[in-house]
């Protein structure tokens, strides 16, 4: 794979400092999570870009202590980070996760594919698409049309769109107030 704009960045400085400047309360997104997968039959998951591993903490302690939970991230230092917070995390990006192919019930996104390039998006659904045996879930900015935004100081890294039909076989989804631990955002379920 060839290191692109984005991946370099999140490997940077940068992207540790974004890890030092984002802790989450794992606590406050139970109640969201309950509601985005409490009802589905899985008992593995992956989150790709897990950072310092909030959510997988959330998913373990606050909606189910049985699923087994892995986390993926392109920066040593937040799955260093991932791994200091007891979580089950190693190295991989959208494009390359490492993982065994149609494994996992659950493949999550959170705040991640917005940072991938409309270039580079077909290449991060094979990834995710791949690796899913039950479900995805993608959890990111919305936007009817796609829109570069600048984020920190940077161009063409963070782009707002509809992910609804970027997955086959769309389920339920629904925004993701402050109060429920998310940034304003949204959220898609597929199931494969």
């Amino acid at each position: 794979m060839t290191m692109n704009k984005q991946l370099e960045t999140w490997k940077s400085k940068f992207g540790e400092d974004w890890t030092d400047r984002n802790p989450v309360d794992p606590k406050t997104r139970v109640v969201a999570f309950k509601r985005m997968i409490g009802d589905l039959t899985i008992k593995s998951i992956v989150e790709i870009g897990c950072g310092a591993g909030h959510n997988l903490i959330c998913l373990s302690k606050g909606v189910n202590p049985n699923y087994s939970l892995v986390g993926v991230d392109p920066s040593l230092y937040a799955v260093i980070k991932a791994i200091q917070n007891k979580v089950t995390a190693f190295t991989g990006d959208c494009f390359n996760t490492y993982l065994r192919s149609s494994y996992y019930d659950l493949v999550f996104t959170s705040g991640v594919l917005m940072h991938v390039a409309p270039w580079d998006m077909s290449r991060a659904v094979e990834e995710i698409s791949r690796i899913a045996k039950k479900y995805i879930l993608i959890i990111e900015y919305y936007s009817e049309k796609e829109e570069s935004i600048n984020y920190h100081g940077h161009n063409d890294l963070l782009w707002k769109r509809d992910y609804k039909g970027l997955f086959p076989n769309y389920q339920k989804g629904g925004f993701l107030s402050k109060e429920e631990g998310f940034d304003n955002c949204h959220w898609w379920l597929f199931q494969k």
